[in-house]
């Protein structure tokens, strides 16, 4: 293996730490896995699963959420708009806002499953997509016509 000059270390970091100014929040709507990948930060995370549609990213520094996933989103799209047709309506206009699913979600819950850490993590990820609205351009995803 050969090693890295000191000059090309220093760009390489120097590239890194560029590349981390240039983040910009943003959600990302993959079709192989059907989910919905959201980031808010660059920081390096840890995954938690919090209910059946959602995985959140907490900092490793800070704890805080900084990204998640919606896992099934088609699926969800179909049972919501079967038992709740306004959700059609919310979900109509394209780009369809990140946390309308979170929303909904929170809103299918009856309110003795929905602990603590549901809780504090859904209250979080509101808080986030308030401070720093998300919009994912999904296409067709959730029309069922």
């Amino acid at each position: 293996m050969k090693a890295m000059s000191n000059e090309r270390f220093a760009e390489a970091v120097l590239g890194m730490e560029r590349s981390r100014k240039s983040f910009k929040p943003s959600a990302t709507y993959i079709p192989e896995g059907d989910c919905i990948e959201f980031m808010f930060a660059p920081d390096n995370y840890r995954a938690h699963r919090i209910d059946g549609l959602v995985t959140v990213y907490y900092s490793r520094k800070t704890d805080r959420v900084i990204g998640g996933l919606i896992k099934g989103v088609r699926a969800f799209c179909k049972k919501m708009e079967e038992k709740y047709p306004g959700f059609r309506m919310s979900i109509e206009v394209r780009p369809v806002r990140v946390d309308y699913f979170f929303l909904a979600q929170l809103w299918t819950q009856p309110s003795e499953s929905t602990g603590t850490e549901f809780v504090r993590a859904y209250r979080e990820l509101l808080q986030m997509t308030n401070e720093q609205p998300l919009e994912v351009d999904a296409g067709d995803l959730c029309q069922t016509e």
